[in-house]
């Protein structure tokens, strides 16, 4: 017996499979009550009427409805948290066969993902506490209210006036400006299997400005990525917020995209708003996502003080396999957040430095409960503190760029395996064009551990096994990680065709990702893009692990 359980262990030491479920078992006592898994008859706009299939362990076991109770909801990625009013709990069917538990809710529910977590104190064993992370299917197609386009408008999408009055009038007009995109993509990025998913999304950019340089912005989508079932539209403000100005200070109070750092798309301050790593978009500014803060940046001459604070935090989406006997948790603690910029430009050399406390967007993994059922694995959202730099400057016809920043995680020592380490993280590199449209960027990467400990020599087997994949998962998997990222781009046909090869590797620990795109503007208006995504490396790597979220996509986009 041990025999075989040291086997499966090791087997699956990289990725968190089954094997934890096991292991965990036999370490813990098992629970009194097992909870089935949940069906849930209601759709969005409706009251919440779902089942939950109970089994005690012994048949004199004793289950009333004063036992059970709904604890505070969770949040799963961005999906919108459940305010669950007025929740009933009935038990329903014969005391020994076919017992499950009624959830309904006297008001209806407007969020299409919620997070129930049903708790039962008096089972002879313990507690019991079983989280479950629902899809409610859509009852009708959403409705589209003031969401946007993309991150930044194309030279495609024409700016175009809805309303204006005359420049006397406090407000003056309102732009909106936008695309409607179909798309085709081989495969998910959300490692669950699914394939040949036909995309179709509404991108829209609102913004209503008023008199004295103040304005009021909205942008999101609304998007269908199963060839159009009901059931998976989803819809996502990206920003709303009221920008407006006052002497030499600018004020932005609202949903914002807030991105910092100067070099190449490997930003280490880029610590403040979260991406969907998930989305499926060939456009990698696409993915972000904006979050309630404050801002006030204040202009002297060539300098700028930036302050912000942020009332929470909302994490990166990113892909998790889904593996059967697992389910996950996300914890995001209430924590208030603040960072601050300094920024030099206009001079020879541009740079910034920058503070930020707040919440991580990526989560260590933590181990939960275990049950019959499952095991837990809890996405835990630790504080940290970032201290960044950046610079650019131009020589001749070299652009040069570097960015770094040290972090300090709540990890405490050594012995700490499954919170990340303090580490430093640092890019420098640089692009030139030759000829007209050639151009090409090169640069290098540097990630060093502090109290780097190897997760391999974990004695523990379960401990091992999660702690591996939290260091893969944090690029912590070894003392130094460097490697390379490189981008070519050039243009054809008077500027209507052009193409990009975007790669980057790590050095040692071998593994790298692929991006060759090609984007041709049929007109103003209408452009295709089509591309590959290719992830390769070893399982114990990070991109080896999104191995199979590597796909073809195809996209016609049409802009206004």
């Amino acid at each position: 017996m041990l025999q075989m359980r040291t086997g499966t262990l090791y087997c699956m030491r990289l990725t968190i499979s089954s094997a934890i479920i096991f292991a965990s078992l036999f370490a813990q006592p098992a629970q009194a009550l097992i909870f089935g898994e949940i069906v849930v008859n209601s759709k969005v706009g409706e009251p919440l009427l779902a089942h939950v299939p109970i089994a005690p362990e012994s048949p004199n076991e004793k289950i009333t409805t004063t036992c059970l109770s709904i604890i505070g909801s969770g949040r799963v990625h961005d999906q919108q948290k459940a305010n669950l009013f007025g929740t009933k709990l009935t038990l329903e069917g014969d005391a020994n066969t076919d017992r499950q538990i009624r959830i309904t809710t006297t008001e209806r529910v407007t969020s299409r993902a919620l997070t129930l977590r049903l708790k039962a104190n008096c089972v002879s064993n313990g507690l019991v506490i079983r989280e479950f992370n629902l899809e409610l299917e859509t009852a009708a197609p959403p409705t589209l209210h003031m969401i946007e386009s993309v991150s930044t408008p194309e030279k495609n999408e024409v700016t175009t006036t809805v309303q204006k009055t005359d420049d006397g009038n406090f407000m003056q007009q309102l732009d909106l400006n936008g695309s409607v995109r179909a798309g085709y993509f081989s495969s998910s990025r959300k490692l669950d299997g699914k394939s040949n998913l036909g995309s179709g999304s509404l991108w829209l950019k609102a913004t209503q400005n008023f008199r004295n340089e103040a304005a009021l912005v909205a942008q999101g989508w609304l998007r269908n990525d199963e060839t159009f079932r009901t059931s998976a539209g989803s819809q996502k403000l990206q920003e709303g917020y009221l920008k407006f100005s006052a002497g030499n200070a600018d004020y932005r109070i609202g949903k914002q995209i807030i991105v910092w750092g100067r070099a190449d798309r490997l930003n280490p301050t880029d610590n403040l708003t979260p991406r969907n790593f998930t989305l499926l978009t060939p456009e990698d500014d696409d993915q972000r996502m904006g979050s309630l803060a404050a801002k006030l940046t204040y202009h002297s001459q060539e300098n700028a003080l930036t302050g912000i604070y942020l009332p929470g935090m909302d994490p990166n989406i990113f892909p998790v396999a889904v593996t059967p006997g697992i389910f996950f948790t996300e914890h995001i603690p209430h924590a208030n957040q603040i960072a601050v910029k300094f920024d030099q430009s206009g001079k020879d050399v541009d740079w910034s430095a920058s503070y930020f406390s707040g919440l991580d967007m990526n989560p260590d993994i933590a181990i939960g409960t275990t049950t019959l059922a499952g095991t837990n694995l809890i996405f835990e959202h630790n504080r940290i503190r970032v201290l960044g730099m950046d610079a650019a400057t131009v020589i001749g016809r070299y652009g040069l760029r570097a960015e770094a920043a040290y972090t300090w995680t709540r990890n405490g020592g050594s012995n700490d395996a499954l919170i990340k380490k303090p580490f430093l993280n640092m890019v420098m590199g640089g692009d030139r064009t030759f000829f007209d449209y050639l151009n090409i960027n090169l640069q290098y990467y540097l990630r060093h551990v502090t109290n780097y400990t190897d997760p391999l020599s974990i004695t523990d087997p379960v401990l091992r096994s999660v702690a591996i994949q939290g260091a893969v998962l944090s690029n912590q998997l070894n003392r130094f990680q460097h490697g390379v990222s490189v981008r070519v781009s050039n243009k054809w046909l008077n500027e209507t065709l052009e193409g990009e090869i975007a790669a980057i590797t790590s050095i040692g620990r071998s593994n790298y990702f692929i991006r060759p795109k090609l984007v041709y503007a049929f007109n103003d208006n209408i452009k295709g893009t089509l591309g590959l995504d290719i992830y390769r490396g070893e399982s114990n790597t990070f991109f080896g692990q999104l191995r199979k979220s590597s796909l073809l996509f195809a996209e016609m986009k049409y802009g206004f």
